[in-house]
């Protein structure tokens, strides 16, 4: 255990930058003590490893020391085996042979394992993409986020928003993400406020001569995390409780796409099952409810049921004329 610790303190090292004990300590999930005993152990061993004082203190390496820690384990070898999604690749314009990539990295590995590592990428595949595809040419867009991102530039967007109204916004891009097969670009907008924009909504984006300072706190997992937890946190629910039929409660358990189910209990009587279900918003609700007919029932919030009726009646008179 202490062995592959200080093996990896040894790899964060070798990136050529000061590490302070704290960030080993949360990085390792160790205590700072520990780290200190690790600090002692790596010198003891003849490693040149310091510690610098200072608000910008902490641990590095003698500068230009290295050491070939670059061996893997076998689980780790077969992960760079796993299947890329191509489309992610296609999108980021990365135009290398998935295939050519594989060959390489099999030539490199003993004959049981590159057995192992092959069959592996012949029986899993990763598709990023949905069941009725749409192909959208993202690249004039991507270019310039991936300029922007890599090169710390500031960038112009004519954005479209939800609600179809487009503005036009200045940002700094952090970081690019992939959340299923949908890109979003992380960035500070003009008030340095962090914010999230859909890639496929970006009509636009130009260059800007001004360059930014990306925040050195800043790692775009952990904030996409966050992010995501703010984000679903604050969806709007309107929970509704209902008798679905048996073949209602089949069917609203297969498209759990357009609503969530908090719980669900058996009726005794006609095989009946009472539920609740969470919409994003009443209009939601009502529109969803009313495709069932008479195999769902409303039993609360109690008003709903006279906007379901009342919907229902603007329905037949519609055809009715």
């Amino acid at each position: 255990m202490k062995a592959e610790r200080m093996i990896k303190i040894l790899i964060l090292l070798q990136y050529g930058t000061t590490i302070s004990t704290p960030t080993l300590a949360r990085e390792l999930e160790v205590s700072e003590r520990t780290i200190h005993r690790d600090m002692e152990s790596l010198h003891a061993a003849g490693i040149p490893v310091y510690s610098e004082r200072g608000k910008s203190g902490g641990w590095r390496l003698v500068d230009g020391w290295k050491q070939k820690l670059s061996w893997l384990k076998e689980k780790e070898v077969l992960t760079l085996f796993l299947p890329h999604a191509e489309k992610l690749l296609s999108d980021l314009n990365i135009d290398a042979s998935i295939a050519d990539l594989r060959d390489k990295l099999a030539l490199s590995l003993p004959q049981p394992s590159r057995e192992q590592a092959l069959n592996l990428w012949e029986r899993i595949y990763v598709d990023m993409g949905t069941w009725r595809d749409k192909r959208i040419d993202l690249s004039p867009v991507m270019n310039v986020l991936q300029e922007a991102v890599m090169n710390e530039q500031q960038v112009r967007l004519h954005y479209k928003k939800a609600n179809g109204v487009t503005k036009e916004v200045s940002i700094k891009p952090l970081g690019l993400v992939a959340k299923g097969s949908t890109w979003y670009v992380a960035a500070l907008n003009e008030r340095d406020d962090y914010r999230n924009y859909k890639v496929v909504r970006i009509l636009q984006a130009v260059l800007l001569e001004e360059y930014f300072d990306r925040p050195s706190h800043f790692k775009l997992a952990d904030y996409w995390e966050e992010s995501k937890k703010d984000f679903v946190q604050n969806l709007p629910e309107f929970h509704v409780k209902v008798a679905a039929s048996p073949s209602a409660r089949e069917r609203i358990m297969f498209t759990g796409r357009f609503v969530q189910t908090t719980h669900s209990d058996k009726l005794k009587e006609n095989g009946w099952t009472e539920m609740e279900l969470i919409f994003p918003t009443e209009e939601e609700a009502v529109n969803f409810l009313l495709g069932f007919g008479d195999q769902l029932k409303v039993l609360s919030p109690e008003y709903l049921v006279n906007k379901i009726t009342e919907r229902a009646q603007k329905v037949i008179r519609f055809y009715q004329k």
